[in-house]
This record gives C-alpha cells, sequence and structure tokens, in this order.
C-alpha cells in the first residue's frame, strides 16, 4: 500500500440524530456528524410505524417530477 494517501481516523466521533439521540463512533471526520434517522427511531428496528420526515419525502418526489418534465421536453 502507498503511505500517507489514507485519510487519519479519530476514535471518537460524535453522532447527532434528528430525534435527539446522540452516540459516539468512529470516523474520519472531526466534527460531529448530523444523520435523520438512527435505530432508536427508524420503523424497521422500533416496530412501529411512524411516518419519517415527510418533508424530504416530498422534495424527493419534487425533483423527481421536475427531473422527469425536463426530460420529456
Amino acid at each position: 500500500m502507498k503511505k500517507d494517501i489514507h485519510p487519519q481516523f479519530n476514535e471518537e466521533t460524535s453522532v447527532v440524530c434528528s430525534c435527539g439521540n446522540t452516540f459516539t463512533t468512529g470516523s474520519t471526520v472531526k466534527w460531529s456528524i448530523r444523520i435523520e434517522t438512527c435505530s432508536k427511531c427508524h420503523p424497521f428496528y422500533t416496530g412501529k410505524r411512524t411516518l419519517l420526515k415527510t418533508s424530504a419525502v416530498d422534495k424527493f418526489y419534487a425533483r423527481q417530477k421536475k427531473t422527469a418534465e425536463i426530460s420529456w421536453k
């Protein structure tokens, strides 16, 4: 392997979820990582059928619609 081409691995990086859950993990970034869903609020892990951020889903569908309109012209 080549020397000095890989990023420096930091032992502790804080992860903050939109639900308020925080935990630490190892990462190559030094600042805290912000995520939308974690194992405490994701429906797959909780077993509850809750709606996630619908605004993000709405934005996704709006982009898809705009892309489809542009591609047909």
